[in-house]
């Protein structure tokens, strides 16, 4: 399965797909994996185009021995392979950050369109945050720009792969309050974002990651913030 990518000879793989025909376990996965290769490669094609880090980094080291082939003993040159490691874990992690948000902003339209049934209707505020906190561990309570924000029933869900609570709000039936055990987002910076399914705001704590949902506009919602003392 992990082998196969778009282009491959379809010779080579007649028993995967023979099986995949007889198999629906097989099937679904097979897709799971085609569908995040197709997502990892529509965000590499994203970014700004630029020469590899590799390619700079050899092309870098030609230039010196052919400069220099003496100036360098050996072991400054292997010194070098720690460096050329850390600028390639950064650049692994930079990707990683786009990955991961591409896989929230896929999730977080799904979920205006279809949201999940509440587990818990209240609309005691203790009551459900107590219940928030049962399904995220190290759950403190709403970071002060929620402070006035009050709610009617909640469901518990996993977004990438992260324990999540979807809080309705009590005051916009519009409006629900998506947090995520887990930081999903590259800065701790408000982002708005509007798609057909609806508007949405997302921002972390450092330790958590709240996504505000709504079906609307991004001036309704921004109204909505405001009303709400969320900053904007």
């Amino acid at each position: 399965m992990y082998s196969w990518r778009p282009g491959c000879e379809l010779g080579d793989f007649n028993q995967l797909f023979e099986h995949l025909a007889s198999c629906p376990a097989c099937a679904q996965r097979f897709a799971q994996i085609s569908e995040a290769d197709q997502a990892i490669r529509q965000t590499i094609r994203e970014l700004p185009e630029a020469p590899t880090l590799e390619h700079r980094i050899l092309s870098g080291l030609a230039h010196e021995r052919s400069e220099n082939p003496k100036a360098h003993p050996l072991w400054t040159r292997w010194a070098l392979f720690p460096i050329a490691a850390i600028l390639l874990l950064t650049l692994w992690f930079g990707v990683t950050g786009y990955i991961r948000e591409a896989h929230l902003e896929r999730q977080i339209s799904a979920l205006l369109r279809d949201p999940p049934i509440p587990v818990i209707n209240s609309a005691d505020q203790t009551q459900l945050l107590a219940w928030s906190a049962s399904e995220l561990h190290g759950f403190l309570g709403l970071p002060p720009e929620l402070k006035k924000v009050t709610f009617r029933s909640a469901s518990t869900l996993e977004v990438a792969r992260h324990q999540a609570v979807l809080l309705n709000m009590k005051n916009e039936q519009r409006a629900s309050l998506l947090i995520v055990n887990g930081v999903l987002t590259r800065d701790h910076a408000l982002h708005s974002f509007h798609d057909a399914a609806g508007s949405h705001t997302r921002w972390s704590d450092g330790r958590k990651t709240y996504v505000l949902l709504f079906r609307g506009d991004q001036r309704d919602m921004r109204a909505y913030m405001q009303r709400m003392g969320i900053a904007v």
